[in-house]
């Protein structure tokens, strides 16, 4: 049996569980809204509704975790087998990084109250700036590359 055939079933048996989980915590999740008299599912304290979510949040993250060391397991073994990629690889590790130096240059790092009470802290909200302007720089790249592929392809017809 192949391998994507095999990857298929597992893929149909992980989405038949998470519809069943999705359906047992939302008739959980109503039953709980009509109990408690609330109109919303977030106006539901955490410790009434934690019960009923956490299968679906622990399915979730076993996906999340599946996911992950298959794609590293799947990168390691295409620059096992050639090489000469790994120089591109690092090539944009770096850019990365240099990205993410220039947003943390650039963020704030301002205590903030939230709306819980707490108090964000400087350097968490230093994180938080740098991961937007990160995040600002590199969609305007990615925007910027679409838009000149664009023009490309016009005065090229």
């Amino acid at each position: 049996m192949k391998i994507s055939k095999i990857l298929s079933y597992v893929v149909l048996g992980v989405g038949i569980l998470g519809a069943i989980l999705w359906y047992v915590m939302s008739s959980s999740i109503s039953g709980l809204m009509d109990q408690n008299g609330v109109s919303e599912a977030r106006e539901l304290p955490l410790d009434v509704a934690g019960p009923s979510v956490s299968p679906l949040y622990s399915l979730t993250l076993i996906i999340f975790v599946i996911t992950i060391v298959a794609t590293l397991i799947t990168v390691f073994s295409t620059l096992a087998k050639n090489p000469s990629g790994l120089k591109n690889t690092l090539i944009g590790i770096v850019a990365f990084i240099v990205v993410l130096g220039i947003g943390y240059v650039m963020a704030d790092g301002v205590e903030t109250p939230l709306k819980d009470g707490e108090v964000l802290s400087a350097s968490g909200s230093k994180l938080v700036g740098t991961g937007l302007y990160a995040f600002y720089f590199l969609a305007a790249v990615a925007v910027g590359l679409m838009f000149l592929s664009g023009i490309k392809k016009l005065i090229g017809k």
